[in-house]
């Protein structure tokens, strides 16, 4: 291979030019929208600006200004309907604002950047989306994030990842011993199967305001958060193992709770062939993500949600073979299954010539332990996290102690090549999309995009499902399948273009989960103190079991949240063009995929800049 005199292949140094040249117009382009709208940079700041600002569910009129930085903004604040709150982040300033009452307050912009305000009195539904933007002048950060996007942009391009298997939990005899008990996974699934049942009569009989519900935060503060930031990155699908919705299915199914019966009380069906995919959750997750700011925000509905799963999962496990529903027909299962491919732990035969040797298969068909839940097959050479829900049954039933929980590097399923599909890469591209779209939606200050998908009006509402689809099913598929062409096109190759797209998917998932982890901690972190809040009182009846009703501090001061989120799109952005590179050189060979991989990691730089830009600017 030819090199250059830095040492670095040609296809190498060519990969980095031309990302060189899309990063810095893509940086001059953030730049310029930031930058424009605001004061040219040598006016310096030192005004007294005031700001008429009216207040209305759910959103602040006008939701977005621009000072200088040194400025002193006063707000005029007057509500136009019922009793709001004022709260500036970071600095501790807060205000009631009644009805007809103008009320003044006074926020100094000391650093350029950005300043958000929210509503500190709940007010209704919308609320812990209800915010608006002081955007400081001049504010380089957008630029600076997508200079940063670059520069790991260009690092991670210059060597593709390799997969590696690390340490063998389970020789650590304590582990292992606890795993192999039946009531272990019992002992996982009633405290969640408590709290299933808490959060669904809370959401049945309480109050109908989220803010002051436990089925609302608990579900999509702490149990969402839990998920996403730790769950998912660390354990891949764990949560399958101790989730709550099909264990009374199974158990009845199963005619036991803990121990091994070989009765089975459900017919026992094989699941249709054409529905042997994730098309089914596909569905289901495209309709939560669509109708996903009625279904966070209301109480009633996150229960019948929970409702609704566990019923068919119920169904499911009478009329059906195994868990049927956790492999087709979970949305849940269907994110999980995607983002566990990137996890740092995987279940795997530790032998697979002990495997082809054993003639009872029971990991498979059963034995001491139940066979596999999932339909999955570990001695017959297991090579994904997608559809492992880490039930533990394969350890319990193979006879030959031939099972290991292993530590691996982070996006190692992402480069085997074998399983990859269609119905999986969709769904990549549907989370990818929608975290794009739920951060504009709900963290934005944009009130009329926040009515229009709060259902107030059909007409609205049908206005935004064509906007949210368009974006997330045409335009962003559209866009990965121009990269996908233009790879092909530049390196030469002669390779199938839809097979490049299904390939090429998988890069895209170190960023999106790390842009789910970016939004979810900007959910999170502003409204932690309703969770003890709930606690305390989780019907909204105005109990105080624990007396935390009243809180309201923040655990974590949110100007480092900012931060936090460059550093996990930058994360994510690095696991995704390394990720690339592996996969556009097992797609196109080691010879062309410097040349291939240009369009995809321009792309996925572009990607990471606009939420850097959402985020930041």
């Amino acid at each position: 291979m030819r090199r250059l005199a830095l040492g670095l292949p040609v296809s190498v140094a060519l990969a980095g030019g031309v990302l060189l040249a899309a990063g810095l117009t893509l940086g001059l382009a953030v730049g310029g929208g930031v930058l424009l709208p605001g004061a040219p940079l040598g006016l310096r700041g030192g005004r007294e600006v005031e700001v008429p600002l009216t207040v209305k569910k759910f959103a602040f009129s006008p939701p977005r200004i621009s000072v200088q930085a040194g400025d002193r903004v006063t707000f005029r604040i007057r509500s136009l309907d019922i009793t709001h709150g004022f709260a500036v982040e970071g600095t501790g300033m807060t205000a009631t604002i009644l009805p007809g009452r103008e009320v003044r307050v006074t926020v100094p912009a000391g650093h350029a950047g950005k300043i958000r305000f929210r509503c500190s009195v709940i007010c209704g539904p919308l609320h812990p989306f209800m915010v608006g933007e002081i955007v400081v002048r001049p504010n380089l950060w957008p630029l600076w994030g997508a200079g940063l996007a670059l520069v790991v942009g260009l690092l991670a391009a210059g060597r593709p990842a390799r997969p590696g298997k690390g340490a063998d939990l389970l020789r650590w005899r304590p582990l292992r011993w606890l795993l192999t008990r039946r009531p272990f996974q019992f002992a996982l699934i009633v405290p969640n199967l408590f709290a299933f049942t808490l959060i669904v009569l809370a959401g049945l009989v309480g109050t109908a305001t989220g803010a002051m519900n436990f089925a609302t935060i608990f579900v999509w503060l702490a149990w969402w958060g839990l998920l996403v930031l730790l769950l998912i990155p660390l354990g891949g699908r764990i949560w399958c193992a101790m989730c709550p919705i099909p264990a009374p299915g199974e158990w009845l199914a199963r005619r036991a709770i803990v121990e091994r019966t070989q009765r089975a009380f459900g017919l026992g069906w094989a699941w249709p062939r054409p529905l042997q995919n994730l098309w089914p959750a596909f569905v289901g997750l495209l309709l939560l993500v669509l109708f996903g700011l009625i279904i966070t925000t209301r109480p009633l509905v996150t229960a019948l949600l929970l409702l609704g799963l566990a019923l068919v999962a119920l169904v499911a496990h009478l009329l059906f073979e195994r868990r049927v529903f956790c492999r087709y027909l979970c949305p849940v299962g269907g994110l999980l299954g995607v983002y566990s491919v990137t996890a740092p732990l995987e279940l795997r035969a530790r032998d697979l010539d002990v495997c082809r040797a054993c003639r009872g298969k029971a990991c498979f068909r059963g034995g001491d332990g139940y066979p596999c839940p999932t339909f999955e097959f570990p001695g017959g050479g297991l090579a994904r996290n997608t559809y492992c829900i880490l039930c533990t049954e394969c350890l319990k039933a193979c006879p030959y102690d031939n099972l290991a929980l292993r530590l691996r590097p982070f996006g190692a399923d992402l480069l085997v090549r074998r399983g990859r599909r269609a119905d999986e890469a969709w769904i990549a591209l549907l989370l990818l999309g929608t975290a794009l779209a739920h951060s504009v939606i709900k963290l934005g200050p944009w009130g009329w995009i926040k009515s229009w998908a709060n259902l107030e009006d059909t007409t609205e509402f049908l206005l935004y499902a064509a906007l949210f689809v368009g974006g997330v099913l045409v335009a962003l598929p559209a866009l990965h399948l121009l990269a996908a062409w233009l790879s092909r096109a530049v390196a030469g190759a002669r390779v199938r273009l839809g097979r490049l797209f299904v390939d090429y998917a998988y890069a895209l998932i170190p960023l999106s989960l790390a842009a789910w982890m970016a939004f979810t901690l900007a959910v999170l972190l502003p409204n932690l103190s309703y969770i003890p809040r709930v606690l305390s009182d989780p019907f909204g009846w105005g109990w105080d079991l624990f007396g935390t009703r009243e809180t309201t501090w923040a655990w974590v001061p949110l100007g480092l949240l900012p931060w936090a989120q460059l550093v996990l799109l930058l994360v994510g952005l690095w696991g995704s063009i390394r990720t690339a590179h592996g996969i556009v050189e097992g797609a196109l060979g080691e010879a062309k995929a410097g040349r291939g991989l240009v369009p995809l990691a321009s792309f996925l730089v572009a990607i990471a800049s606009g939420f850097l830009s959402l985020y930041l600017g």
